[in-house]
């Protein structure tokens, strides 16, 4: 078999889009949210089910406002228009299309604490599914950026030690809860790349993942895949980073399992992205997404079966199988269905069955 993963979130139906809006604007409670994240929950794990060959499982991280900074007491991060000026949170930029600003920490805020961790509700998902589940979390690196400007009392050393520490706890209760995986989001490292291109951004973001790392024991390190992508939001990406600068740095760190994008990258260049990994893996596992995110049309697992082969005859080796990103990374993306997104998952199985016969690998 080969093994598959998926990368984690999912359309959140309309109801609960709206639901989302309702509560960030004070317009509903807590306790009324948390019924839609239920039910909404229950709803991902019943198509999860359905989808023959698929075999680990997730949220949908439905019940997350987004996957940047939902660790937030309140998370969520509004559709804005790009290149505003006077913008005071760290601001992500989709090509001009539109953007997203973090969050600033503020004083009343520290010592820095996580209001919300990875773990939160996948006990609805285990009420719901006896499947093999995996978890997501966000990187430290995405993490440090809503500490913007020096905060009296508090200076920015501390709040890295606090921040490594809460990461950290964040992967180790996902796996007390049962995770099989905890995937560690990290689409800033290509972003990196896009406001400093010496790669000393990026570099000092992979310090902090192995900080984290470091505080982590082999076993669990091993249930640790880091994701990294060009962004995917409104069917924008957030930049176009050369993959030959961010995979070797990823790869170098202390992470053994990866999860990174390949088709939407363009058929012209999956020979040049194998060889790259190829030429930095040093004995680690990756997950490719052979399935895009941006492409509209489901592909064929013909084709997804393919892409496959074609990796194995490059690496040496069969990589994992998955998508390239996240399908709605925020609640509030309202470009994409849930039914299309179940719809390229399987095609995924599809073909990742078809290659593992094609390869003997049944």
């Amino acid at each position: 078999m080969i093994k598959q993963t998926p990368v984690g979130s999912l359309p959140r139906s309309p109801k609960l889009q709206e639901a989302y809006n309702a509560f960030d604007d004070g317009n509903l409670k807590k306790p009324e949210l948390d019924k839609l994240i239920d039910a909404e929950i229950k709803d991902v794990v019943t198509e999860y089910e359905k989808i023959d060959g698929n075999p680990i499982i997730t949220t949908g991280e439905v019940e997350k406002p987004n996957f940047l900074t939902y660790f937030l007491e309140k998370g969520f991060i509004k559709l804005g228009k790009p290149n505003q000026s006077g913008r005071k949170g760290f601001t992500i930029e989709f090509e001009g299309h539109h953007a997203r600003e973090m969050a600033v920490l503020q004083k009343e805020q520290t010592p820095f604490k996580f209001a919300h961790y990875g773990d939160e509700w996948l006990s609805t998902l285990k009420k719901y599914s006896k499947k093999a589940f995996k978890a997501t979390v966000i990187a430290p690196s995405a993490v440090s950026l809503i500490y913007k400007d020096e905060i009296p009392g508090y200076p920015k050393d501390q709040f890295i030690k606090d921040l490594v520490n809460e990461c950290a706890k964040d992967i180790k209760k996902c796996i007390a809860s049962g995770a099989t995986e905890v995937g560690m989001d990290m689409t800033e490292a290509t972003y990196a790349m896009k406001v400093d291109k010496t790669g000393k951004v990026l570099n000092d973001m992979v310090g902090l993942v192995d900080l984290v790392c470091a505080q982590l024991s082999p076993e669990e390190l091993n249930k640790v895949t880091l994701h990294t992508c060009f962004g995917a939001d409104n069917f924008t990406n957030h930049n176009y980073s050369n993959f030959q600068d961010v995979y070797p740095a990823l790869l170098k760190s202390k992470i053994k399992n990866f999860h990174l994008p390949f088709a939407s990258l363009g058929e012209g260049n999956f020979e040049e992205i194998l060889k790259c990994i190829k030429n930095n893996i040093n004995g680690k596992f990756v997950y490719l997404g052979f399935v895009s995110h941006l492409a509209k049309d489901v592909e064929l697992p013909k084709r997804i079966a393919e892409r496959i082969e074609l990796a194995t005859g490059v690496l040496g080796f069969t990589p994992g199988v998955s998508e390239c990103c996240g399908y709605s990374p925020f609640c509030n993306d309202l470009t994409t269905t849930r039914e299309w997104a179940l719809e390229k998952i399987r095609a995924r199985t599809e073909g990742a069955k078809l290659a593992a016969s094609k390869l003997k690998l049944n």
